[in-house]
């Protein structure tokens, strides 16, 4: 067709098109070509009476085969690419519905969240707020080659090592014996791709994640905070998937949130993970929020609650138990007000004498000794306070250790002390090495009293006694508070004007949810609070994060930290410094191009640097190279465009799916990796050349 014609048909074709009201919506003016393509595929019966309509349209792109009209899919298709309209979707995408299956959630009583692009993978680069561009959807049916790819492991340079003396070369890796590294790790770039080059070395190692996703709300100043809702479910969906496959059998995995997401987020990851490894979703006091005004913020009640979902893996036990305090005679006190007693009131003075009395077994079939008291002395403690003439705080002081109450314990172990003592009112105690729980591998004596062998239970274990003050220490529920948000951006010694999580937080869930060495992981790092507060406990720790905080990111409070930083928790658990970790980037490729094209100030910057991307990196397949050097950047409409509008059309041009350098590809020249850089992405992944 001549130019003319072919305009002149484009703009009736879409005319035609436009007449299916599922195409063409009229209060937006928005034609939804990603759904003009589902039906394409289909053969959609409608589509089909609106192409045949029209003489031209039936010439193009049919084939008549045995007075059988046969629609060339392809051709159409490709006539579509060539040919765009407005094709921005955004009705499209904001459509989120609660369906199942075909069923609207009325027919039926399951929940299962439905949205646009469900079935897609979304690659979620984040740049800073003035830089956001629009995100890249690969369906993960009709392009799973480039699926395959995006997916791939990733290259890696720039390693660095950071200990107490500063920055060093890394010159190998630490493993165990089992092959597994051990090496606290800080990764730079996308973390959707980062995360897909640990499967392989660390599926079902992670034993904690915990992260702190975009919120999907327009406040956030760094991260693209503002995702169309389908959009951030994909976004959240991508990485979810990948991180239950990391999460180690009975791990688990702590998703905050506040409620602009939440309830979407829950159902989210009942999809994911399952409804049955849901644990709990907690409840967390934080500070009051500014709010906004305009777009109805300033008419909301100020919001003072996020939110924790919790799933768990596999063959989950159970947490450690967390606890707040309160001055122990203060609760007391408010126990009697409230007309309920207090449990703990009696006092062992003396256990006696003590003699071997039979050894049995344990459902594992290790030793346990039984152990028969005799001339055992315990008294009430108002009985104490009334024989020695002091308080009951007194009492309590002088007797912290002593102070007991017991118990109906329901556990094989107490069945099987009173099976071999019997009905005896007497005094027993167990020695033995539990095998989980909080005494595990550690010799633990049990005391059992009566003729049902009560357990005897200590203050000690639910109160702490410093400095003559006595706390007692109440469990904690699903509703957190306590955290103290008005120092919260000098912990660190980092500012991170929003976003910021308090050390104590971090402690908590670190705390209860695993032990020394295990590996905890934080894919959403930003100010590196959880890398940190992993690091002050002991704990493995893995981080990635794409965005750059200048002077106050991740790295420089890591750096903090080993140098012996003293804020948040460290005084608590007694922290000095010491340590290491080793940071890397995932090898950039078109990425790197991304970066310059944002970097430029004017656009004859933009067209010098147009011949370098054109031979250098990877454009779309599809873009005009020649016709865009040669007329697009020099006609007047573009160049009256904003700066931010032509190098976000620069920016198109890429192909999403080479951002980074494939590890299969580490070798090839063009990429520029060094030996060092390639020998330790080689033994990372412990492969051999």
């Amino acid at each position: 067709m001549k130019l003319n014609t072919m305009k002149n048909f484009k703009i009736k074709l879409f005319g035609l098109l436009k007449k299916d009201a599922r195409l063409w919506n009229t209060e937006t003016k928005e034609f939804n070509e990603t759904l003009l393509k589902d039906l394409i595929d289909k053969l959609d019966e409608k589509l089909f009476e609106i192409l045949l309509s029209d003489k031209e349209a039936k010439e193009k792109f049919f084939i008549k085969v045995k007075d059988v009209y046969v629609l060339k899919q392809n051709e159409l298709k490709f006539f579509i690419d060539e040919n765009k309209l407005d094709n921005s979707y955004t009705q499209y995408q904001n459509k989120i519905g609660l369906r199942v299956g075909n069923k609207l959630l009325s027919e039926r009583n399951e929940v299962v969240l439905d949205w646009p692009f469900k079935d897609c993978v979304l690659e979620g680069g984040m740049t800073k707020e003035d830089q956001k561009r629009n995100e890249i959807f690969f369906n993960e049916v009709l392009a799973k080659d480039e699926i395959d790819r995006l997916e791939d492991p990733k290259a890696f340079v720039n390693w660095k090592r950071y200990t107490a003396k500063g920055e060093e070369k890394v010159k190998e890796l630490n493993r165990d014996k089992d092959g597994i590294i051990r090496e606290n790790l800080i990764f730079k770039g996308n973390n959707l791709l980062a995360l897909h080059s640990l499967k392989e070395k660390f599926t079902e190692k992670i034993k904690l994640i915990y992260i702190d996703p975009p919120y999907n709300r327009d406040a956030d100043t760094f991260y693209n905070d503002s995702f169309k809702h389908s959009t951030w479910l994909t976004f959240m969906k991508n990485r979810l998937d990948i991180a239950k496959q990391l999460l180690a059998n009975g791990g688990a995995i702590f998703v905050q949130c506040d409620d602009t997401e939440q309830a979407y987020l829950k159902i989210l990851m009942d999809s994911v993970f399952g409804r049955e490894s849901f644990l709990n979703t907690l409840s967390l006091k934080t500070k009051v929020s500014a709010g906004a005004s305009g777009g109805g913020e300033d008419k909301k009640i100020k919001k003072n609650i996020e939110f924790i979902h919790i799933y768990t893996s596999g063959q989950f036990d159970s947490f450690k138990d967390v606890y707040f305090e309160q001055e122990l005679m203060r609760y007391i006190d408010e126990m009697k007000s409230d007309e309920k007693s207090f449990k703990y009131t009696q006092v062992l003075i003396s256990t006696g004498k003590k003699e071997l009395y039979k050894e049995i077994k344990d459902g594992a079939g290790e030793n346990i000794k039984v152990f028969k008291h005799s001339q055992v002395i315990f008294k009430s403690v108002n009985q104490v306070a009334k024989d020695e003439n002091i308080n009951l705080e007194s009492v309590y002081k002088k007797y912290f250790d002593q102070v007991f109450t017991t118990t109906n314990a329901q556990s094989s172990i107490r069945q099987r002390v009173w099976d071999v003592t019997g009905n005896n009112n007497e005094f027993f105690s167990i020695e033995y090495v539990p095998k989980s729980g909080r005494n595990k591998g550690k010799l633990t004596t049990l005391y059992y009293t009566g003729n049902k062998k009560v357990l005897v239970i200590w203050l000690k274990d639910t109160a702490q006694k410093r400095k003559n003050k006595m706390y007692k220490l109440i469990k904690y529920g699903t509703f957190w508070d306590g955290f103290n948000y008005n120092n919260l951006n000098k912990e660190g010694d980092v500012y991170f004007p929003s976003g910021k999580k308090p050390e104590e937080l971090l402690e908590r869930i670190i705390y209860m949810a695993s032990d020394e060495k295990d590996i905890v992981m934080d894919y959403h790092l930003g100010s590196g609070t959880t890398a940190a507060i992993a690091h002050k406990m002991k704990r493995q720790y893995i981080g990635m994060e794409q965005l750059d905080y200048g002077k106050d990111d991740s790295i420089m409070r890591l750096k903090n930290v080993i140098k012996g930083d003293q804020s948040g928790i460290s005084k608590s658990v007694g922290w000095q410094g010491g340590g290491n970790f080793v940071y890397v980037e995932l090898a950039k490729w078109n990425e790197e191009a991304k970066e310059k094209i944002l970097k430029a100030k004017s656009l004859s910057e933009l067209e010098k640097l147009f011949d370098e991307l054109y031979e250098r990196y990877f454009l779309n397949y599809n873009v005009k190279t020649k016709e865009f050097k040669e007329k697009t950047i020099k006609e007047e409409g573009f160049k009256k465009q904003s700066l931010i509008a032509q190098k976000k059309l620069f920016v198109e041009m890429l192909d999403m799916n080479q951002m980074y350098v494939n590890f299969s590809e580490r070798a090839d020249k063009k990429y520029n990796l060094s030996k060092e850089d390639i020998a330790l992405s080689e033994e990372f992944y412990n492969t051999k050349k």
